[in-house]
């Protein structure tokens, strides 16, 4: 076989995998023996019997005429990968699609064939031949066609055996990628950021995991008004088998208003949280703070407590991602985590990305104050709950507190309560017993209470 075939075009002007593979299988100059060389290499699975490993770059043209099946072709580029040293030749080859041989169809059947081993699928992909583009394109692939298995198999491939929390942590990363991660009992582990990422073949919470990092509540104008909880952060575990464990994600308290306000000013409103739904799931509202000047509800962050003449803040409003259904959710949230690794970890940058899905409650307003003797600051509106989000082909037991925060009191008009959080809970094949706190928090001195949010228990599709 070899260079000769650069110059074979198909008859009838009509451009395919197929008909490529067809001309050049008929091209009569060519060597019989070369092509029943690499028919029978794939047949008995010996890269070693073909003439030139140059002639690899031909290893779709006889599953398109139909002499092997894809099965075949699977087992052999997978010994050729772990066995030769070829994953450098193939990446070369889905990159660069010589004689459109290597289309995207062919290589997606390829990707998701069970006889295409994880290793060698994370071998191709981290191969420093592999375009950053054509990595992408196969992640995206198994996430989009609800291949969740085989997409964290291959994503953890080459990541640490074991990452195990004995001591209390702080993580200074918001992504964390595993073979196993464990959290022993009576440890706390605390994300850092808003939202923290834990991929693992085995995830097992026996600790507690705790992120209080939500969007910032209201800034305190002066002494004794109470400032605007901060909301509850964002937890995302992506694992073939999953043991939540203990997960705290509830909203902070607002802060406690007093008599001898030093400021006469506004209350300031609560951040933004950013949240991800399946369609007809709602962020819940936080609750209004007391009095005539009472801080607005927010989308999930409480109002701040009012005093005279002067508004509390608001709760913070939130942005939210709506999805038609469970596995568009997933299939999102998996993408956003395919590029942060093959940037982060495999050094790869594709031309457009999907960001990691961050996700939090919203924090509530701050309380008001008047600078007059007598007068007491309000209270500050609670943050709102955090979010969620837990994928396990196989889901055992697991408790997440995701309670809004309560209003802060004062002896005038105190805050809200911040809305509760949501918690959503992804299974493959089992789900053990999950129990979520997703309570509103209860107002103080005159606050309303959050609205309650919600846990979502669903089956989603899994093809492998």
């Amino acid at each position: 076989m070899g260079a000769g075939f650069s110059t074979v075009t198909p008859s009838g002007g009509s451009v395919n995998a197929t008909s490529v593979a067809q001309a050049v299988w008929s091209y009569s100059p060519r060597s019989l023996t070369d092509i029943q060389s690499l028919t029978a290499a794939i047949q008995n699975n010996n890269p070693g019997a073909l003439p030139s490993y140059s002639d690899l770059q031909y290893v779709p043209v006889p599953y398109f005429v139909a002499q092997v099946s894809l099965t075949q072709v699977a087992v052999f580029i997978d010994n050729a990968i772990r066995n030769y040293n070829l994953a450098g030749a193939f990446a070369n080859f889905i990159s660069n699609n010589p004689y459109n041989l290597w289309n995207t169809n062919f290589v997606a059947n390829i990707a998701i064939n069970p006889y295409l081993s994880n290793t060698s699928l994370n071998l191709l992909i981290t191969s420093g031949d592999m375009a950053p583009n054509a990595a992408q394109f196969l992640l995206y692939y198994l996430a989009q066609n609800y291949y969740y298995n085989r997409w964290i198999y291959t994503i953890t491939a080459n990541a640490p055996s074991s990452l195990t929390f004995s001591t209390n942590a702080t993580l200074s990363t918001n992504v964390l990628i595993a073979q196993n991660i464990t959290v022993a009992s009576g440890v706390t582990v605390t994300c850092g950021t808003t939202t923290c990422f834990f991929i693992a073949q085995s995830f097992n919470n026996q600790g507690t995991i705790v992120n209080p990092y939500g969007a910032i509540g209201g800034s305190n104008p002066g002494s004794y008004i109470g400032v605007g909880g901060t909301g509850g952060g964002g937890v995302v575990v992506i694992a073939l088998t999953a043991v939540p464990g203990t997960i705290n994600i509830a909203g902070s308290p607002g802060g406690v208003g007093a008599s001898g306000a030093t400021a006469s000013v506004g209350g300031g409103g609560g951040g933004a949280g950013v949240f991800y739904v399946v369609r007809g799931v709602t962020v819940p509202v936080g609750g209004s703070g007391a009095g005539s000047y009472a801080g607005r509800a927010g989308v999930n962050g409480a109002g701040g407590g009012g005093s005279g003449s002067f508004y509390g803040g608001g709760g913070g409003p939130a942005t939210v991602y709506s999805f038609a259904n469970t596995n568009s959710m997933l299939t999102y949230i998996m993408w956003g985590l395919s590029d942060w690794w093959l940037i982060n970890v495999v050094g790869k940058k594709p031309s457009s990305t999907t960001p990691l899905a961050y996700m939090y409650g919203s924090g509530g307003g701050a309380g008001a104050g008047v600078a007059v003797s007598g007068n007491a600051g309000g209270g500050g509106g609670g943050g709102g709950g955090g979010e969620a989000v837990i994928y396990g082909f196989y889901i055992t037991s697991g408790n997440i507190n995701a309670v809004g925060g309560t209003g802060g009191s004062s002896p005038g008009n105190g805050g809200g309560g911040g809305g509760g959080g949501l918690v959503f809970v992804f299974y493959g094949a089992t789900s053990g017993s999950i129990t979520a706190n997703v309570a509103g928090g209860a107002g103080q001195s005159g606050g309303l209470a959050g609205a309650n949010g919600t846990l979502y228990i669903a089956a989603v599709t899994v093809n492998g």
